[in-house]
């Protein structure tokens, strides 16, 4: 067993011990697995370290296993502190790890000032985006979100056009990905995109 299948099963572990909410289970079975695939392919595709964007990828969203709201005060703490215990558990030593968690995995969400600056980070970041892009993720984020953490549909369209404009345009940092993802955006847009509504919470 290589290091990122070790890993593999150490974050499987910790969502099935830690998980808060339905939330955390459909990020594990959906989410992190397939970012996780999707990184492995890239990784291979553009000659990325495997090991280490696999690992960064089963690590990304590890604080939703335990957390059911991102902004607790103990979250990115817990991250960070899991991350570190688990690439050490699966045989990283702690260079490594520093690597995987403080260069690939923190900018991997390409927020302003800080965007990925290695391979490895760029694929995992690619692979993120195009979940969202391909699958049911806004969806899913619509229905979990609103009306709980958004007051109005159009709150809503604004979260959904900075994270939607952030992961085609921002996050995707290979031109064959941006061209296969390119009418999944469109069609997201066309969807969401829509403010013919926004009469309604005025």
């Amino acid at each position: 067993m290589n290091r990122y299948e070790k890993v593999f099963e150490i974050v499987k572990d910790v969502y099935t011990d830690e998980l808060a909410e339905p939330t955390g289970f459909w990020m594990w079975n959906n989410h992190v697995q397939w970012v996780a695939t999707k990184t492995k392919v890239l990784a291979e595709k553009y000659n990325a370290k495997v090991e280490f964007a696999v690992s960064a990828a089963l690590l990304h969203d590890i604080g939703d296993a335990k957390y059911a709201d991102r902004s607790h005060e103990d979250f990115d703490n817990w991250c960070v502190t899991k991350g570190y215990d688990v690439l050490s558990e699966a045989g990283f030593n702690d260079m490594e790890a520093k690597e995987i968690i403080e260069i690939i995995v923190d900018p991997h969400s390409c927020r302003p000032g800080n965007l990925p600056t290695t391979i490895e980070g760029r694929v995992l970041a690619t692979a993120d985006a195009m979940f969202h892009l391909q699958t049911n993720f806004f969806l899913i984020f619509f229905y979990e979100h609103m009306p709980k953490k958004t007051q109005s549909v159009t709150e809503w369209q604004d979260w959904f056009d900075e994270k939607v404009e952030r992961d085609y345009g921002v996050k995707i940092f290979f031109e064959d990905e941006r061209k296969e993802v390119e009418e999944d955006y469109k069609a997201l847009k066309k969807v969401f995109g829509n403010r013919s509504l926004e009469e309604i919470n005025t």
